[in-house]
This record gives C-alpha cells, structure tokens and sequence, in this order.
C-alpha cells in the first residue's frame, strides 16, 4: 500500500476530485461506507464527536449509517459554524434525520458514560499546532472514558502529525485506526504507536493504480510480495537458481559464514559457494552440508587468485562482507571480486555487501564505481551513516529527509539501498519502501546474515535486485512474526529452520 503524509492526502484528494472527476461529496461517502467495515456492530450505543472540517464530515457520514442500521447514536457537534461545503451537507442531513445531536461540552461526560464506543473525527491528517482549549478537554475527556470501551479514530487519531507521528500537545488514544488510501508516515512512529490501536487502510473509490504516478512511497506488505513471485518450472534443474559465491567469515568468526550460507541455501539457491580463509573453520567443519567451499590461504591470498577467478567468473551473485574483517587481505579479495562485472554467460554479476564489506567500502570509497548499478547495500543505521556521512539523528528523526537522503543516496551510487531498522527502508533511487513485518523479539546476533543469505539466494534465482531486497526483507521479518505466536526470543537459527515453510505460504499464497 502507498505510504503518505499530509501533503500526500491533499495531492490525492485534488487529483481525484478535479482528474477523475469524483465529487468531493462522494469520497466522504465511500470513506464512511468503508470505515463501517471495522465497527463492532454487535454494540448499541454509539458516540460520534465531530469537527468542523472533511474529518468531522465523515464522522457526521459515519453516524448516519450507525443510524440507518438501527443504533442509538449521539453525536457531539465541535460546533455548526464555518464548517467545510461537504461536513455541512452530512451534518444537515444527521440534523434532518433527528440523529441527537449536543454541542455543549457540559454534556459530553454524560454522553461518554452512555456509549459503548466512541468515534472521533474531531481533527484529520491537516493538524499542524498544538491542540489547546475545548478541543484539549474533549481528547482528554475521551481517553479518561476509553478503558472500557472501544474508541475509533477517523484517518488518524486526532493531535497526531500526519507527518512523523508526533503528539501534538495531546492525542486520542485509539483502539482502532481506520484510515484512508495511504499508510500514514505517522504510524511509522513506533514511539508513539499506543495512540494508532489496531491500524486498518481502505480504498475510497479508486485503487492504487489510478494514483501510483503521484506516490512513489510504499508500506511492504503481503499483497505487494505475492504478484512478484516468479515460481519454478517444472524442468527445472540446479543451474536456473543461481549460482551464488560468498565471501565471509574469518578467524573467529565463523559463525557469520555458516549463517549467511546456510539462509542462501535454505531460500533455494541452486549452487552456493563459501569464500572463507583457511582458519575460519576449526577442524575444517564446516556446518553447511549444502554448501561448497573455496578456502583462501590467509598467509598467501595471491595463490588463491585463480580459483577465485574461476569461481566469480561462473557466479551469478557475489556477496561480500558477513565476518570478514577490515584486514588488508579481506581489502584486496573485495577489490578482486568486484573486477568480475560479467559472468561466462555475458551477464551482470549482481553483488549483496553487507556489514564488513561495507565497512570496507565506507574506507576506500572509490570502489563505489565498481558496483554502480549492480549492487544492494544492507547497512544499519550507524553503517549507512560511515557510507554516506549523514548523522543517525538525520537518518532516523525526520522520516521526510530520512527517506529523501536515502533516495539520494542510492540515485547517486546506482545501488539499491536497504537500511536496516524497526522501520526497515528500502529504495533504487526512485522508489521508496518501508518493510511492515518484523519484531524486536528478533533483535540478537546473526539475523543481518541471515537477512543477507536470503536476499542473495533471491537474486540468483532470476529475481531483480530491487524485488530480491524486498522479498528476502518482508520473508525475514514475516517468519520473525509468525514465530512470536509461538515463543518469546527468535532466533537466526528459527528464522534458517523455516525459510522454506513460509517462502511456500506466501509464495503460494496459503494462509
């Protein structure tokens, strides 16, 4: 679904009315019909508390059709005067209807001990200054009576900014958040997410390709995943998923090459290769039975030239960086790998580089004209912040010139950038997504590796970089969630375990 903000809406609500030609009228309508979808009709007392703009307009919608249906519904006008051209025509016909309607404040402590839910459309997404007199008294008087009783927040709970989730002074806790057409850059806040309840996004009329030239935001979801899996043939063998090379691990860190080669094979590519110095394994055990191994002498890389050579040449995917370090040595096989722009099929060699190998380009920053156009970068925030000199509080406060660096980060390099975060952010430059699954049950060692493994499985299997980051990003954090039902701590190994399980749900589309 398209992400938005304040702007956002104003954009889709101008396009709509004056190029689709849709009555303003008629969105208010098909917003309350669809926010009816999500209300409990089970109860029989009903509180709606109105605005004066489009906000209260669809309360005054919504309150009709509660009527229509045979409910007791009260509503509690914020006043009759200067109200928009279509909350006017809605609050006429309520009045027409007799719906009772209050606008003494007095009144509302009474109103709320008679409800069983309230709804509120009291501000919308064009809320920029603090809520202050009756406007304050009335959020207030709704979250004091909100312990036993369902309140429902129209578009976005009133004293929230529509643009980065920020309480304005005070806010209405809802239980339920019905919004409209967009994902709101607010619900991204996760400090704040006590006040979005339960979040639900509906169409007004449109869908989204009618608006996608003029949103290029997107929330990651299940939906958008399912239409771009490509499947598997029947005749099918080895070769036609990938032939994947990775360099990874050291001494000492051996965890991190099992990791990230064990997730690749695990998510279906064909032929995965381990690149690893001749110590990183005790024993020579390695734990991947699936897996190939090409050991560097670490005291003598140069007389692993060759093989390396043959190797990269025969990859469709080259990944660099879980475990490494920042030696010389791991400096001069990254610099060799990158040379291999084509395979021996005459097509681009995709490369994933993750944690040192981004360390590594952050210190040697020529190496980005090596990777132009061919590469996904998977930093966290204080890995993109070394790459790209922007400081965390520039990439994680202000979500608008959070995601506008990202874009122009990635548009300058030619890679697609996928940062790492609760909020996960992935993006070519021109497009931006922002991944909705994944937990902070999940946040312990390895799962960055695993992260990697997957999408470089993805991109050996005839999937794009772009939708490879994205899949791999939402099939991550999807079996993160779906573990949590069941256990409190997940970890990389639960994740590796059920890779092939939920790939075949949300592949095939099971439930």
């Amino acid at each position: 679904m398209l992400i938005g903000n304040n702007e956002t809406t104003k954009i889709i609500d101008h396009y709509a009315i004056n190029n689709l030609g849709i009555p303003s009228i008629v969105l208010m309508e098909n917003a309350a019909v669809s926010f009816m979808k999500h209300v409990d009709m089970s109860l029989k007392n009903y509180l709606v508390i109105c605005g004066k703009g489009n906000n209260g307009g669809d309360g005054y919608a919504i309150a009709r059709h509660l009527h229509s249906a045979g409910k007791n519904v009260n509503i509690l006008s914020m006043g009759n005067e200067n109200l928009s051209n279509d909350c006017q025509i809605n609050y006429n016909i309520c009045k027409n209807l007799n719906i009772k309607m209050f606008s003494d404040i007095k009144e509302l402590d009474s109103l709320l001990l008679e409800c069983e839910a309230v709804i509120e459309g009291i501000f919308g997404t064009g809320l920029n200054s603090a809520i202050e007199g009756i406007y304050k008294t009335v959020i207030q008087k709704i979250n004091d009576y909100s312990h036993n009783r369902t309140v429902y927040s129209i578009d976005i709970p009133s004293g929230i900014d529509g643009n980065n989730g920020e309480v304005l002074g005070i806010a209405v806790k809802a239980d339920k958040t019905i919004s409209f057409i967009t994902y709101k850059k607010a619900f991204l806040n996760i400090y704040n997410k006590k006040y979005f309840g339960d979040i639900y996004v509906e169409e007004i009329g449109f869908n989204i390709n009618n608006i996608s030239h003029l949103v290029n935001e997107y929330y990651l979801t299940r939906e958008l995943i399912k239409g771009k899996v490509i499947g598997r043939k029947e005749d099918a063998h080895k070769g036609d998923f990938g032939r994947v090379l990775i360099f990874a691990g050291s001494n000492g860190f051996s965890g991190a090459a099992s990791i990230v080669s064990e997730s690749c094979v695990r998510a279906g590519a064909g032929l995965v290769t381990l690149m690893t110095y001749d110590n990183t394994f005790s024993s020579n055990i390695f734990s991947s039975a699936e897996s190939m191994i090409l050991e560097i002498e670490n005291k003598n890389i140069e007389s692993s030239f060759k093989r390396v050579e043959d190797m990269a040449s025969n990859s469709d995917v080259i990944t660099i960086g879980p475990g490494i370090g920042k030696s010389e040595n791991s400096l001069e096989l990254m610099k060799k790998l990158l040379q291999y722009k084509k395979n021996n099929r005459g097509e681009t060699i995709k490369l994933v580089i993750d944690a040192d190998g981004l360390n590594l380009l952050s210190e040697n920053p020529g190496l980005f004209s090596e990777i132009k156009n061919r590469a996904v970068l998977t930093p966290h925030a204080m890995e993109f912040s070394r790459l790209s000199g922007f400081s965390l509080e520039e990439i994680s406060n202000d979500k608008k010139e959070s995601f506008n660096k990202c874009k122009k980060f990635a548009s300058e390099h030619g890679i697609i950038l996928l940062l790492k975060g609760r909020n996960t952010l992935i993006t070519d430059g021109a497009s931006v997504y922002i991944n909705s699954t994944g937990n902070s049950h999940m946040a312990n060692g390895g799962m960055g590796d695993g992260l990697t493994g997957i999408i470089s499985s993805l991109a050996g299997q005839n999937y794009s970089l772009y939708e490879s980051t994205k899949i791999g990003c939402f099939l991550h954090g999807y079996i993160g969630d779906a573990l949590l039902k069941e256990q409190y701590i997940i970890n990389i190994s639960h994740i590796i375990e059920n890779i092939p399980k939920y790939m075949k749900i949300i592949f095939e589309n099971k439930k």
